[in-house]
């Protein structure tokens, strides 16, 4: 399993606004963690493309068109992984990380107003 890496995962049980079901999600810990630990940090995937919003991203999986929600950004256990579904681009990748910086509030140039 490695950063970029799009697999199924079993979101279930989920509660309140929790994403939930059966879904891809792209891989975004870094693969030294990915080996060695027992989790991953993961953003859920998405087919309803008609909006987007800041923090997300279009994301194109094995020709077509999807959205990473970088606003259910979260921590899964391998436990949940069903098998794997692709990968994303280098440009996809560029897109999803953007997406997180807005949703964090993460600033490349350490403005406070962010």
């Amino acid at each position: 399993m490695n950063r970029g890496e799009v697999w199924w995962i079993n979101f279930d049980p989920s509660v309140g606004g929790e994403i939930c079901k059966k879904r891809p999600a792209i891989i975004m810990s870094n693969d030294a963690s990915n080996r060695h630990l027992n989790r991953l940090q993961v953003i859920p995937v998405t087919s309803n493309v008609d909006r987007l919003y800041p923090s997300e991203a279009f994301v194109t999986i094995n020709g077509k068109l999807n959205k990473a929600l970088a606003d259910q950004l979260t921590t899964i256990s391998k436990l949940r992984i069903i098998n794997q579904m692709g990968k994303i681009s280098r440009e996809d990748m560029w897109q999803v990380e953007r997406a997180i910086k807005i949703q964090l509030a993460l600033s490349d140039n350490n403005r406070e107003d962010v």
